[in-house]
């Protein structure tokens, strides 16, 4: 079972800031420890979700389409199979292109 963790660090200027992270609880040598099982930043409400390249224009469409709240988003998004986990608040949709690969002049 995984749980929200916080941790506070000092930044230069004096300010703190709180990141936060997905962590569980696993047994090493008698001794129990947490292990990070996903960074969420500092906002734990923020989900970053991987798009598939050839949904991009429907989901464009989706997201435009009458300005939806958070929740509404969230269902459209569901409703074209895209997995959001518990209830985001704040989302955003990433798409990471193919590596190019890069030919040499002979």
């Amino acid at each position: 079972m995984s749980y929200l963790r916080s941790k506070k660090r000092r930044l230069k200027d004096g300010k703190t800031q709180e990141y936060w992270y997905r962590v569980e609880g696993i047994r090493e040598g008698g001794k129990v420890r947490q292990k990070v099982v996903e960074y969420l930043g500092t906002n734990p409400q923020a989900r970053t979700i991987p798009l598939d390249p050839a949904l991009t224009a429907r989901v464009a469409l989706a997201l435009i389409e009458g300005q939806p709240t958070a929740a509404l988003a969230a269902e459209r998004l569901r409703a074209l199979g895209l997995d959001l986990p518990g209830r985001p608040r704040q989302f955003s949709l990433t798409y990471t292109p193919p590596p190019s690969t890069l030919h040499s002049a002979c």
